[in-house]
């Protein structure tokens, strides 16, 4: 059980001194690397002008620098923002704007010069140097109880990015549930290292591989952008646990060689970030017959994932949708209908998370605040934008965002509903259902966005017909979209998750 969790990844790593933590594409650091490049940064943010407790803003991709830097910040009392690189430089200023960080640590190149920025940067060859000395460290001021631990930023993608405040409380209550039964992880296992560093979930691998004694296998971006140099390095990864999103999940899946003969040590697969589809668990299993698949669920203000459950091969067989799993200790989902709360199963309405993983507010935002966070029997609570429900068996499901409610033809009609309905079709890969609103903002009709599996038809109105037919006693006639448009991808947020609302405006020029 961990405590006081600075100190005891510190008393973790010391246990696995000669054993590797990370490694990026063959680049290796060991725990005792760790240990020594965050004592050597936290005893020099000791002795600079940084303020007490002022945040640090680290800007990079998947380097060790970048997690060794997080842990040394921490020991000396600073807060971590994680930005990554080639971020848009419009969100690099409405985070700086926000956060004020007195000091930027670069371990790529920070495009200062495109940014209004006046405070210290601290670029790689300098954090190298500094880094590379051997100092001994006592911490007696390290980040703790409801001190902020880390700030992430939303995408951005209704507004300017809200900057989310974690506590070291906060972090602390998911790393024991992480690390508990509900997942029975490997000790000293190998996790994948896929997700960036400013999107929550990846603390599923670095933070957790640091407390377990885990070795992880990180991925660059410009490597899962090259698919067949991805495709390539992935089964020599030799990775016993898979921490990512769906998306990732389905990309690798078009390799031939992801799959349990190729890659017996993969084990277990943990799932967060978007919604896990029915169709993605079955191409799974017939791949991996044998491993776990968790599903989660959580926004980043509530502290990376809050439920979770493990997905069986009996769930698959009758379902439109995937549970996201019971409430994890300390934590209560509820639904809500306004400011009131529903108790009857199965009743449809927002989904409010209350507890110890909820996120004391946005950084330096009191309206948004106030609009988002309230008190609820005593509890911090959040508002999460989230629809769902609680089944008769304390299941907890998702059926979309509340904002993606809308009215047609007198039917109130949620776009994920739509979605997952399409994805039954055994034509369709991925789908994306968006309305079509008229001068008066109107929802007259759907379009449908589609990736498409391999086929041999002639035509996409070919394609169409058969994708309409093949769903004709699995979705209602008002939800079947008028019109289809197949793709390739679809663009995404800074977090890497589809741009929902990108297609609804590209939609409605």
């Amino acid at each position: 059980m961990v405590t006081n969790i600075v100190p005891e990844i510190d008393q973790i790593a010391k246990q696995h001194l000669d054993k590797v933590y990370f490694d990026e594409m063959g680049t290796t650091h060991t725990y005792q690397d760790l240990v020594n490049a965050s004592n050597a940064l936290a005893a020099w943010l000791d002795y600079s002008n940084i303020p007490a407790g002022s945040p640090i803003m680290f800007y990079g991709d998947h380097q060790f620098e970048m997690v060794a830097g997080f842990l040394g910040g921490l020991k000396s009392g600073h807060a971590y923002i994680p930005v990554e690189t080639g971020s848009a430089l419009p969100r690099m200023q409405s985070i700086i704007n926000t956060a004020d960080p007195k000091l930027v640590i670069a371990v790529d190149d920070f495009p200062d010069q495109d940014l209004d920025y006046d405070g210290q940067i601290l670029n790689r060859f300098e954090l190298r140097k500094i880094m590379d000395e051997q100092v001994s460290y006592n911490m007696d001021h390290e980040v703790a109880g409801d001190d902020t631990f880390y700030i992430l930023f939303t995408s951005g993608t209704t507004g300017s990015p809200k900057g989310i405040e974690i506590s070291a409380n906060n972090i602390t209550t998911f790393a024991n549930w992480m690390l508990g039964d509900d997942f029975d992880l490997p000790r000293e296992a190998t996790f994948l290292g896929q997700p960036p560093f400013s999107f929550d979930i990846s603390h599923f691998y670095w933070l957790v591989g640091m407390l377990s004694g885990a070795s992880v296998k990180a991925i660059p971006v410009k490597v899962v952008q090259n698919f067949g140099q991805l495709f390539k390095v992935l089964p020599d990864l030799k990775i016993n646990v898979f921490f990512g999103t769906p998306s990732f999940a389905e990309l690798l899946l078009l390799s031939p060689d992801f799959n349990a003969e190729k890659m017996p040590d993969l084990q277990k697969f943990v799932f967060c970030g978007e919604e896990l589809s029915v169709s993605t668990v079955k191409r799974l299993f017939q791949k991996f017959p044998d491993a776990h698949i968790y599903n989660t669920y959580g926004p980043t203000e509530a502290t990376v994932a809050v439920t979770s459950c493990e997905i069986t091969r009996d769930m698959l067989k009758d379902a439109k949708r995937l549970p996201i799993g019971y409430d994890k200790p300390g934590v209560t989902t509820t639904i809500w209908d306004g400011d009131q709360q529903i108790t009857e199963p199965g009743k449809h309405g927002e989904i409010i998370i209350s507890g110890d993983s909820v996120a004391a507010g946005y950084l330096n935002n009191p309206e948004k605040t106030a609009k988002n966070f309230f008190k609820f029997n005593g509890q911090q609570s959040y508002r999460t934008g989230d629809a769902g429900y609680i089944s008769a068996d304390g299941l907890r499901h998702i059926i979309g965002r509340m904002d993606f409610q809308i009215k047609l033809h007198g039917f109130r009609v949620e776009l994920d509903e739509v979605r997952s309905s399409l994805e039954l079709s055994q034509y369709i890969k991925q789908a994306v259902a968006v309305p079509k609103y008229d001068k008066n903002g109107k929802a007259t009709h759907l379009i449908a966005y589609v990736i498409a599996e391999p086929n041999d038809f002639a035509s996409d109105t070919e394609l169409t017909k058969a994708i309409r037919e093949s769903l004709k006693d699995k979705i209602m006639d008002y939800m079947m979209p008028t019109q289809f448009i197949y793709v390739d991808s679809y663009p995404t947020s800074a977090n890497g998750k589809i741009a929902v609302k990108q297609l609804i405006a590209e939609a409605n020029k």
